[in-house]
């Protein structure tokens, strides 16, 4: 019987957003969002769930309470070398077996209040299946933000050093993902010198919402209230990826793609608001032999 496996990537928008939550350690925007039960309900729907940002408290106690049978995320301490206060806040949970991990800062240091962070990629590889031997590699990330120049050039350094990731950890038997919130905007439109060095840099990795093209970052009152209360001078951009490599020989084949935590949460412990300032993103797979 052919079996099936979904993957989901979301940036849960867990940071302080002024003073009063950096020095409180607590309190991201509309921080009852993090104890939605729509919120939870949805992120329990998939078999291997990515998530960025978490960083302040609220977002990780929502990760560490999600019933996965297996968790891997970054430390979250502060450090004086290198001057940070906070790591990666990257996670990965999962319904299947966790064969390795690996956890990277990026050597390339963050610009601007990306600095504060100690951002990086995080590794997991899984058992999907014990006969035939059937792993997957799984690569979460948040690249530098931003649309200055020296954004971007720590934004290229950095991506080169997932390259390295991918090369070094992956394997052409095992398929592979790279998730996460790339910094850079892929919609049709607006894909430019920065989506090409992308495509460039992984020639072998498929962007599964490329045909999609739907925006993951809505900063419109009308599509995301919560996105448009902090970057309403930023345009619609899809920022949020799933890139995917078959093994060789393939068995892991792509069903469909989906946009998630993309609508309005009703009011539950504070006021109608949305999961986050970005949308999440699912994909789908069938669990085939070779040739099948």
């Amino acid at each position: 019987m052919t079996k099936t496996l979904t993957v989901q990537t979301w940036n849960c928008f867990g940071t302080a957003m002024d003073l009063r939550a950096v020095f409180r350690r607590r309190g991201p925007p509309d921080a009852h969002r993090l104890t939605h039960p729509d919120v939870r309900h949805e992120l329990l729907l998939t078999d291997v769930l990515c998530m960025q940002e978490l960083w302040i408290p609220d977002a990780v106690e929502l990760f560490d309470s999600l019933s996965f049978d297996h968790k891997v995320r970054d430390s979250n301490e502060s450090r004086l070398v290198p001057l940070t206060i906070g790591g990666s806040g990257l996670g990965i949970a999962t319904r299947l077996p966790l064969v390795t991990r690996d956890s990277r800062a990026f050597r390339e240091r963050g610009w601007g209040t990306d600095r504060g962070a100690r951002k990086g990629v995080l590794h997991a590889r899984l058992r999907v299946a014990e006969a035939p031997n059937r792993e997957l590699d799984i690569f979460t990330t948040h690249v530098q933000a931003g649309f200055s120049r020296q954004a971007q050039v720590r934004r290229a350094r950095q991506l080169a050093e997932i390259r390295r990731a991918v090369d070094e950890l992956g394997a052409p038997e095992r398929p592979l993902l790279v998730c996460g919130d790339l910094n850079i905007n892929g919609l049709a439109p607006a894909r430019d010198a920065e989506y090409a060095s992308v495509v460039e840099l992984f020639p072998e990795l498929e962007d599964l919402g490329a045909g999609a093209d739907e925006p993951t970052m809505c900063p419109d009152p009308a599509l995301n209230e919560l996105a448009h209360r902090y970057w309403s001078a930023e345009p619609l951009q899809r920022l949020d990826y799933l890139l995917y490599r078959p093994a060789r020989p393939s068995w892991l084949a792509v069903d469909r793609f989906e946009r998630v935590l993309d609508q309005q949460l009703r009011p539950h412990g504070g006021p109608a608001t949305y999961p986050s300032d970005h949308f999440g993103v699912r994909a789908h797979f069938r669990i085939v032999e070779p040739g099948g």
